[in-house]
């Protein structure tokens, strides 16, 4: 049989004769053995020694040994070491109080070498296991910390790029004025042309630094959950979208509108995204139609915008909440390609995820879910 890796293990054991022997088992095993006569030097040697296993006798002067237990499990803190009882007892509810106490197994006396090999055995795969899960657990946790480090940097970085990039794009736009003012009449048709163009891409550039820099500070800004009412937040997001409501004749109807808790900021940059793409997939509709819907089930929040434009594929549907990812041609459906990125990191922040449902030519519905 494959010989037992050494354990430091912490003997509690009143009966001398008993100790020994105890000790003389363990080792004739290959395992290193610290011994007390009683609970309170128990605890004094689990402290110094730091043992890896403790065999503990129930019956102890002083302290027993099920009080012993309780006090050794708090001086673990989130350190896993077994404690197998020692005990002559035969009471099935004695075992449960010592197994309630903390104790992971017990052995009866008088000891056979044989069970005691088989439970340390068994103790040792365990703690392999176990030691593993924690080694897991502190890379994932230090994986963890690196990533939202780096998340930060990241957001640091765009909103720097963004804020530095607004005073070059203000140069240019303010350029392209001058040369309309002072050679506008003089300059041929393409020319003209040229100088429109440039005027369309400084605005979709500043609109893109916009976003850029909107999608930066919501990691940066502090999360404040609060009761809102749902209807006066539409109500305060819809005249953005007027003038392209009103064009053509888009119908808004909001369902079941009541009182939310949520962070007022990311549920309106999630509101305002939603409603602004919704308006602009269902403009070329013959009868255009938006719908907003909101439900608490139990301890969920449940928000959805609905529309009957052009829809999407399902198959793109993991990747349209992603930064810059657009499904249709910029040149007509305009965009940044930021707004449902900007929608999924508001409602994560609250706790919360976002998906769609959708077919092409069938509308879409996107959906976020929050704790209440």
């Amino acid at each position: 049989m494959e010989a037992l890796p050494s354990l430091k293990v912490l003997v509690v054991e009143d009966d001398p004769l008993q100790r020994e022997a105890c000790e003389a088992f363990l080792g004739a095993l290959g395992q290193c053995a610290v011994a007390a006569a009683n609970g309170d030097d128990a605890i004094t040697l689990f402290e110094h020694e730091q043992p890896d296993l403790v065999l503990m006798d129930v019956l102890l002067p002083t302290i027993d040994g099920f009080e012993t237990t309780r006090r050794l499990r708090t001086l673990c803190g989130t350190r896993w070491v077994p404690i197998i009882y020692l005990t002559v007892l035969d009471s099935s509810a004695r075992l449960i109080e010592g197994l309630e106490a903390g104790g992971d197994d017990y052995l009866v006396k008088p000891m056979n070498v044989d069970i005691l090999e088989a439970k340390l055995r068994s103790v040792i795969r365990t703690l392999s296991l176990y030691r593993q899960l924690e080694e897991s657990r502190d890379d994932l946790k230090q994986a963890n910390t690196t990533l939202t480090r780096a998340n930060r940097e990241l957001d640091a970085f765009a909103y720097s790029v963004a804020h530095d990039l607004k005073a070059p794009l203000r140069a240019i736009d303010g350029y392209r004025g001058l040369l309309i003012e002072d050679y506008g009449e003089s300059l041929a048709p393409e020319g003209q042309n040229y100088l429109e163009r440039i005027g369309h891409s400084v605005a979709h550039m500043k609109s893109l630094i916009d976003d850029m820099l909107v999608y930066s500070r919501i990691e940066r800004s502090t999360l404040n959950n609060t009761t809102l009412d749902l209807q006066p937040l539409i109500e305060n997001i819809l005249p953005s979208y007027q003038h392209e409501l009103d064009a053509c004749h888009a119908q808004v109807t909001t369902v079941a509108a009541g009182s939310l808790r949520a962070d007022r900021q990311g549920i309106e940059l999630a509101l305002r995204n939603l409603i602004g793409n919704a308006v602009k997939f269902v403009a070329s509709e013959p009868a255009p139609r938006i719908e907003i819907r909101f439900e608490q089930n139990g301890q969920r929040q449940h928000l959805s915008v609905s529309d009957n434009g052009i829809g999407f594929d399902m198959r793109h549907s993991s990747h349209i909440f992603d930064i810059f990812q657009r499904l249709h041609p910029s040149d007509r459906y305009p965009g940044t390609g930021i707004g449902l990125a900007i929608v999924r990191k508001a409602i994560e922040r609250m706790g919360g995820r976002a998906w769609a449902e959708s077919a092409p030519g069938k509308g879409a519905t996107f959906h976020l879910e929050w704790p209440a």
